[in-house]
């Protein structure tokens, strides 16, 4: 089915899919849906390789173009959506064993395929879903099952991730969406979880004459983005709303007045992180990456208590989605500031 010559594979009135290949040989689907285009890796990662709307691409620049097999998390560096986890996640520590942002980034998944529905005869959607038996003995085993809703307007994604525990003894487990929107024209971040020191951390800070004064001390300063300031390595802030009664959301507005969006709603989904770099090389806005925990590395996490853990023969279903929003009243997000 994939090949370098791409090749129509499904068309209806509100949805289309064609199936190509990569050069590098990894096979992938381009779906177009209303304003938006997607390119995604069925079988690497399912990762969500791009993600255009209006015919401008919405993801980082400056990171790598073709996706690979074979290779580490950094050497692939280059999706809009990349699943991380589960066994762990994060950059590891002195004392972790696990690749950088886990195995799930770079896995080779067993099955994928395409979900389309109607509903009084209009369609409700289309989805992409996939599977893998992740198993390596006296390690880990685990059951992942991703769906990616795209709406039919191709401005809107809704991720399930389902993850089950076929063994007889709880698992530990993390995971974390790496959601990675452009950086030129990102403004302002608006935010339901209150940018203070009892729910923002600053873990990596610019480099020493780069950074903002007293970032540390007020991370909402975090929220203002400079579009000519240098973020040289990276600027990461984590947020921990695991007090927080209502779901955790925020908004990218940019200079143009259209804003993206990332909402999520699964309680074991009680962090999120805050990703940005910037130089004349690179730039990237991952204003909020949905997770389990900090990306500080398994052992760091862990002994700040938040790994989680799924019975023997239990499952869990992590939910998110994000968007993409032509003015801010549009944004489905309510309290954000």
């Amino acid at each position: 089915m994939f090949s370098e010559q791409e090749q129509l594979i499904l068309e209806s009135p509100s949805f289309s899919a064609s199936a190509f290949r990569y050069r590098s040989g990894v096979e992938a689907l381009r779906i177009r849906a209303g304003r938006g285009e997607l390119i995604w890796l069925p079988y690497l990662g399912q990762q969500v390789w791009d993600w255009s709307v209006d015919g401008k691409s919405l993801k980082f620049e400056g990171f790598v173009e073709e996706p690979s097999y074979g290779k580490n998390f950094l050497q692939n560096y280059g999706g809009f959506l990349i699943h991380c986890g589960m066994t762990a996640m994060g950059n590891p520590g002195p004392r972790d064993t696990h690749p950088h942002h886990g195995e799930l980034p770079v896995a080779r998944f067993d099955e994928a395929w395409i979900e389309t529905g109607t509903e009084d005869g209009r369609e409700e959607g289309l989805s992409l879903c996939g599977h893998i038996h992740w198993k390596v003995p006296f390690v880990a085993e685990y059951l992942c099952t991703p769906s990616l809703r795209i709406s039919a307007d191709g401005l809107r994604l809704r991720a399930e991730v389902h993850l089950g525990n076929p063994t007889s003894r709880a698992m530990e487990y993390m995971y974390l969406a790496h959601i990675n929107f452009a950086f030129a024209g990102a403004e302002n971040i608006l935010s339901t979880v209150p940018f203070d020191a009892a729910h923002a951390a600053i873990r990596e800070e610019i480099l020493p004459g780069l950074a903002r004064p007293g970032l540390a001390a007020n991370p909402a300063l975090i929220k203002r983005i400079d579009g000519e300031a240098a973020y040289e390595p990276e600027l990461v802030a984590i947020l921990n709303h695991r007090d927080t009664a209502s779901p955790a959301a925020s908004t990218l507005v940019h200079r143009d007045g259209s804003v993206r969006w990332v909402r999520q709603d699964s309680p074991e989904l009680d962090h999120h992180v805050i990703w940005i770099t910037h130089n004349r090389d690179r730039g990237a806005c991952g204003f909020h990456l949905p997770a389990t925990a900090g990306p500080t590395g398994f052992e760091s996490e862990k002994a700040l208590g938040n790994l989680k853990h799924l019975s023997a023969g239990g499952s869990v279903t992590l939910r998110y989605e994000c968007g993409f929003a032509d003015r801010l009243e549009d944004a489905p997000i309510a309290g954000a500031h």
